[in-house]
């Protein structure tokens, strides 16, 4: 059971922050940022969940979902680690240093909203779901 925990929460934070580095080093230039992260991130953390759901972990909607805002949250501190260079001067016409942390805030803000409103969508799914077979097994 808990070596089921362990490899669901893994495969989450893996996934989920190679996703964010694979976007902000090579594909940041082909996909626009505001469709990535806003529809395709968070989709692809449900998408990871059902299936996960489906395999052969089973375990708890709540621990799923617990895992997701978990690498979701893992994710924001890796953009954040990405988006902090050292050698990184203040551009022309910037007047805050490491602006792009406090656009990493809003963007993450927004998708943990979305997040939130496609696990809620979820997760009355899975009690449609469950409620069925339920019934079909008695």
């Amino acid at each position: 059971m808990y070596k089921n925990i362990f490899l669901v929460a893994l495969t989450n934070i893996i996934i989920v922050c190679l996703a964010q580095l694979f976007y902000w080093l090579i594909l940041i230039e082909i996909i626009d940022m505001a469709i990535f992260q806003f529809l395709i991130f968070p989709l692809m953390i449900i998408f990871l969940n059902i299936f996960l759901w489906f395999s052969k972990f089973k375990i708890e909607f709540y621990q799923h979902s617990s895992f997701a805002y978990l690498a979701f949250f893992l994710s924001v501190i890796f953009s954040f680690f990405i988006s902090l260079d050292p050698s990184k001067e203040l551009p022309p016409g910037e007047t805050i240093l490491h602006a792009d942390v406090l656009f990493i805030i809003f963007v993450s803000t927004l998708q943990l909203i979305i997040l939130l409103l496609l696990n809620i969508i979820m997760y009355i799914f899975y009690k449609i779901f469950s409620k069925k077979n339920f019934k079909l097994n008695c």
